[in-house]
């Protein structure tokens, strides 16, 4: 038994914007060299008050790479995504019509 496959290639294209925009949303623009607002006595100047700024300054590092290394991910799969709608549209213009 055979099936009809249809594609909405318009949807596809449109979740591979809304993923674009995602993976824009996520690359925060940080620096690598990030000035963290704390310093290594914001907390007092006792030696877990500087080592919890100087993790936390860490962490914030750690953040940002994570966020632009998801963004380029998300970006990746939006391109997917319309390159494989663009097959589907290829594929479809190449269909021959069965004859009558």
């Amino acid at each position: 038994m055979t099936m009809e496959l249809v594609v909405d290639t318009a949807l596809i294209r449109q979740a591979a914007g809304v993923l674009q925009d995602a993976a824009s949303a996520l690359d925060p623009g940080c620096e690598p060299v990030w000035d963290c607002p704390l310093t290594d006595e914001s907390l007092g100047r006792s030696a877990v008050a500087r080592e919890v700024a100087g993790a936390a300054a860490r962490r914030v590092l750690q953040a940002c790479a994570a966020a632009r290394s998801l963004a380029a991910q998300v970006g990746e799969t939006a391109a997917s995504l319309r390159n494989s709608a663009s097959a589907f549209d290829a594929a479809e213009s190449s269909i021959i019509a069965p004859p009558r």
